[in-house]
């Protein structure tokens, strides 16, 4: 009997490419484990995984690529003179190729820190993922999370335009209500001067600290999905499309400048020091107080039982406190003047009442829907895309690839900022998606 000859199926080009980034990787890694990396464990998810435990990863990403991106800048950027440093920071965005783009990007990633810190520190709060072994990573990152402001404040501050002015006076008006040797470490010896510290603490002293607490603060085990990292950069691309980095109007000590609001993570104290209250209550004691109580969390969470509803008190502590924030934040943009209305206490106050009493009447409604979810069970993958369909969609997101990079061509020739980083933007949301689609089809459906 004669032996048919099986022949063996050509693998796809997508397959071989996929196939020879494996091979890198593993190279890779066989190599790092002789360094101080083989004590790291890194996943690497092929899909749009784990998108909520990855916020404190997508938070440090967004920390590097504002690292990446100030640079550049710091090639240019001259803080002293006073007089000079906006001038510089004018001359990267209307003069220098992709220095907008530059500037952008590095401005939306230090808000993104901003940002999805807060979100992952309410995600661990409500998960209860600060006990045990992690409530010192809890306490890092409240630490990390506070640094992590003091970075993009200082940030802001050196445009010396006039709203960076104007939040140096008032960091000036609360560091004097602390002590008056604090005022005058921040204050120097006159305005360029004290840019110089702030520019120091910018991209010195505060980085480093940063990457200190990241070194005690970050799990051993890193799970990094690549088509998230991807999507970070697409989306502050396409931020920076949208809502360019402002350059505003220039200081001048001669004219007095239009009242602006600080940035959106300062309004809750600001909404506080419209109160007229005193200012080291409302802008030192009360966010000391609040961050040490955070601190705390910890310990004072004493219950057994992991599950949101088995520990009502502290879910309508987290829900009040999260309501109230956002009013804050949005009342400091109401009413700001010129002149900046005062804000009653008794609305404060009364505010503060109310959202206490709609949390614990919110919680106790839902807290049936809670208690009835399935608790413990884990979905499988399924593969839900077959190779004709996968083919399509790659064959069309490389069509668009094309087209983006025409767009970016085109805007790049035209000088259009904007343009460009909406198309790389776009561009890269594409090979997240890619990315994406190809690991879900080699998925191994359950049975």
């Amino acid at each position: 009997m004669a032996e048919t000859e099986q022949e063996t199926p050509r693998r796809s080009l997508t397959d071989r490419a996929v196939g020879k980034t494996r091979d890198l990787y593993r190279w890779l890694d066989d190599r790092l484990k002789a360094t101080v990396f083989g004590s790291i464990r890194f996943t690497l998810p092929g899909t749009f995984s784990y998108v909520l435990s990855n916020l404190g990863m997508a938070t440090t990403i967004c920390f590097f690529i504002a690292c990446a991106t100030g640079i550049p800048l710091l090639i240019y950027y001259r803080p002293s003179p006073w007089n000079v440093a906006y001038d510089t920071i004018k001359f990267i965005t209307e003069e220098i190729a992709f220095g907008a783009m530059l500037r952008g990007v590095h401005y939306h990633s230090s808000n993104a820190m901003v940002l999805l810190s807060i979100i992952h520190a309410i995600y661990v709060f409500f998960k209860r993922l600060y006990k045990g072994r992690f409530d010192f990573l809890w306490v890092t990152g409240v630490i990390l999370g506070v640094v992590t402001v003091m970075v993009a404040f200082t940030g802001y501050t050196l445009i010396l335009n006039d709203r960076a002015v104007e939040a140096q006076n008032i960091m000036l008006g609360i560091t004097e209500t602390i002590h008056p040797l604090v005022k005058s470490l921040m204050a120097g010896s006159g305005l360029s001067d004290r840019v110089m510290r702030l520019y120091a603490f910018h991209i010195g002293l505060i980085p480093a600290i940063m990457l200190a607490l990241m070194a005690v603060h970050l799990p051993r085990a890193l799970r990094i999905s690549v088509p998230t990292v991807i999507g970070i950069f697409a989306v502050l691309f396409i931020a920076t499309a949208i809502f360019p980095a402002e350059l505003g109007p220039k200081y001048n000590p001669a004219a007095t400048p239009e009242f602006m609001p600080p940035e959106w993570y300062f309004l809750w104290i600001f909404s506080l020091l419209r109160t007229w209250a005193p200012v080291i209550i409302v802008a030192v004691l009360l966010p000391g107080a609040l961050i040490v109580i955070m601190m705390a969390i910890p310990w004072l969470d004493t219950g057994r039982r992991p599950f949101l509803t088995d520990r009502p008190e502290f879910a309508v502590i987290g829900m009040t406190a999260v309501s109230y924030w956002l009013y804050l934040t949005v009342r400091g943009v109401i009413g700001v003047g010129p002149p900046a209305e005062q804000i009653p206490i008794i609305e404060v106050v009364g505010v503060f009442v109310a959202t206490v009493a709609a949390s614990a009447i919110v919680f106790r409604l839902i807290t049936p829907i809670l208690k009835s979810r399935p608790r413990g069970r884990k979905k499988e993958p399924q593969r839900y895309l077959d190779d004709n369909l996968v083919t399509g969609i790659l064959l069309v997101i490389v069509g668009l690839q094309a087209l983006f990079v025409w767009g970016f061509t085109s805007a790049y020739i035209q000088g259009n900022s904007s343009l460009a980083s909406m198309n790389i933007g776009l561009s890269l949301l594409g090979l997240g998606v890619a990315q994406h689609v190809y690991a879900v089809s080699k998925q191994v459906p359950s049975e």
